[in-house]
């Protein structure tokens, strides 16, 4: 490799200084053969050299050089040569210069690095916050427009709901003026307190808390569209608001409760949630698990102290407890069952049911309180069926408006299934016509008294016969 002669008398400066010297190590470790901070090179171009040339008495900044220090770095004054050998002071003198010229240059460089990387920093920091504070603009312009969305959709479910309520409400106040005994109806909900079965209850229920829901749905999303994007849960909404409002504070509460009961039981050291003075939800839950148990516990050991002093095996149900509850539930229905078949044998092998049992038990109770609720279903649904029937025939689109599409739909599907029917009774009655026979004298007596417009038929036909005969005899005796 090659050295240029301003490279090589740098290199030549910076070995007899560190070798007269007796420089550290660190000092030592500045040395850089080609392309030095320290030199001066018109090659030298890149980044280090820039910061090497930058100075705090320059009045640059961390940036970088101006024109006016790169002009100064390229015109400036040429450089003195410095003697290899001299006298001892001049020598010492040259090095002392040498030392501190190298340790400013350093200390200038360490200077340019850092204020360069602390630029850096707070350029990436600004970009940083720039970019958080879009995203959060962002965000909240997302979060309008699903609330203006949102709220569009409450105003036309609102009006849905409140349209079939006034129309549900002028049809009961038509059916009362009509004096009808109910007004028709499609759902199961609007059906009167009498009719109203399980299914009408339930779908009733359900559409009251769902009403419920869409308001305060609508409420929320009004208030977030007219804020500033900020986010607005149901806990955030008055109370008495609906239902999902109490559920999350009520969950919220459950949840703060564990959370401070389960930090003061390990503040207070305490082992076992039920033992603390203010119990949590965790708490109460195994308090009651445990009294349950040891009420257990305490019934199997009375009754194994009552086994051991009669020498005998004492049933759990002999003993009062949860155990001698179960066996006596279970002993009722094994009980019922044997004598229900024993019934079945003196009903002749036909089957008894659980509810028809002599003795009651568990089994007959679920399936008698089954059966009375299918059959307030099923009476429910057949009057529903009977009012859905008059429904329909009350709001046929041919009816209501002939000339809608719905009603040219329904007259042209009605005719056409209509016309295959009329034929057939068209061809019913002409093979019914056809298979017709004169009625003996026998059939015409019995007609005869019980039906006077046949005998008046009769005697009109009677009448025609003898016409009939006498204008032929009069063809007879005017023909030679």
């Amino acid at each position: 490799m090659k050295l240029s002669p301003q490279s090589y008398s740098c290199t030549l400066l910076l070995v007899v200084t560190v070798t007269t010297a007796n420089l550290h190590a660190p000092l030592a470790s500045a040395f850089v053969s080609l392309g030095s901070p320290t030199c001066t090179s018109r090659t030298a171009s890149s980044r280090d050299y820039r910061l090497a040339i930058r100075t705090r008495s320059s009045g640059g900044g961390p940036g970088r050089p101006n024109s006016k220090s790169r002009h100064r770095l390229h015109n400036g004054p040429k450089r003195r040569s410095v003697p290899l050998f001299s006298s001892s002071s001049s020598n010492n003198s040259n090095d002392a210069n040498n030392e501190r010229t190298v340790d400013k240059s350093r200390k200038n460089i360490i200077d340019a690095v850092v204020e360069e990387k602390l630029a850096g920093l707070a350029e990436l920091d600004k970009e940083n916050t720039t970019t958080r504070i879009r995203k959060r603009d962002i965000f909240k312009q997302a979060l309008r427009d699903l609330a203006s969305l949102s709220l569009i959709d409450y105003k036309w479910r609102s009006d849905l709901f409140k349209k079939a309520e006034a129309d549900r409400l002028e049809e009961e106040y038509i059916s009362r003026m009509m004096g009808e005994e109910y007004a028709s109806y499609a759902r199961p909900m609007d059906a009167d307190d009498q009719r109203r079965g399980p299914l009408g209850n339930a779908e009733r229920s359900a559409v009251q808390w769902l009403t419920r829901v869409i308001e305060e749905e609508g409420q929320r999303a009004r208030l977030i569209a007219s804020s500033d994007g900020e986010l607005i849960r149901p806990k955030d909404l008055p109370s008495n608001t609906g239902p999902l409002s109490e559920l999350e504070r009520r969950a919220i509460q459950f949840l703060s409760e564990i959370t401070d009961s389960e930090v003061e039981r390990v503040r207070s050291g305490t082992l076992r949630p039920k033992d603390m003075k203010i119990r949590g939800p965790l708490g109460e839950a195994e308090a009651r698990a445990v009294l349950a148990l040891e009420r257990i516990v305490e019934s199997e050991k009375i009754r194994m102290e009552r086994s051991r002093r009669m020498g005998d095996t004492v049933r759990p149900i002999d003993i009062p407890g949860p155990l001698g509850e179960f066996e006596r539930y279970v002993g009722d229905i094994i009980r019922a069952e044997r004598q229900r078949v024993k019934d079945r044998e003196k009903n002749d092998g036909k089957l008894v049911r659980p509810k028809d049992a002599s003795l009651p038990s568990g089994l007959g109770d679920v399936e008698r309180k089954a059966v009375e609720d299918w059959e307030l279903l099923t009476k429910e649904e057949q009057e529903r069926f009977s009012s859905f029937k008059r429904f329909l025939s009350e709001r046929r689109p041919v009816d209501v408006d002939g000339g809608s599409p719905l009603g040219v739909i329904e007259g042209f599907t009605v005719k056409l299934l209509n016309g295959p029917r009329l034929v057939g009774k068209v061809l019913s009655r002409v093979q019914e016509l056809m298979s017709s026979q004169t009625l003996d004298e026998k059939d015409r007596e019995i007609l005869r008294n019980r039906l006077p417009e046949f005998r008046e038929d009769e005697i009109l036909e009677d009448e025609k016969n003898v016409s009939f005969e006498r204008n032929a005899k009069k063809d007879d005796g005017l023909s030679p």
